[in-house]
C-alpha cells in the first residue's frame, strides 16, 4: 500500500472551508472512480495553517496514475484558496491498523 500526500498552507479557516468544499465536490468523485483507491485522510493543523491530504492506494502504479489525474484538481484548489502547495509526494505505508 502507498500513500499520496498533498500539502496545502494557508489560513486554517480557508483550508477547512473552501478547501474541504472543493475536495468534497471535485476530488472525492474522481478518487472513487480510480482503480486501487483504498481511502483518504485529511489532516489540519490550525495553528500552522497546514492541511495534509492523504490518499491510500493498493499499488504504487495506481497511486502515481491517480496523482497525475488529480494534479489539475490540486492546482484548482490552490487557486481557489490562495494557498501554497508543494508537489505531492508518495510514501510507502509500512504500518496500518
Amino acid at each position: 500500500m502507498i500513500a499520496h500526500i498533498a500539502e496545502f498552507e494557508g489560513p486554517a479557516g480557508v483550508l477547512e472551508g473552501i478547501g474541504m468544499q472543493g475536495f468534497r465536490d471535485r476530488v472525492v468523485p474522481v478518487l472513487e472512480a480510480q482503480p486501487g483507491f483504498e481511502g483518504y485522510l485529511i489532516l489540519l493543523n490550525r495553528e500552522k495553517g497546514k492541511l495534509l491530504g492523504v490518499t491510500l492506494w493498493d499499488t504504487e502504479e495506481h497511486g502515481r496514475l491517480a496523482g497525475a489525474r488529480l494534479e489539475q484538481e490540486r492546482r484548482t484548489g490552490v487557486d481557489e484558496m490562495g494557498a501554497n502547495s508543494p508537489l505531492p509526494e508518495i510514501y510507502d505505508v509500512i504500518a496500518k491498523l
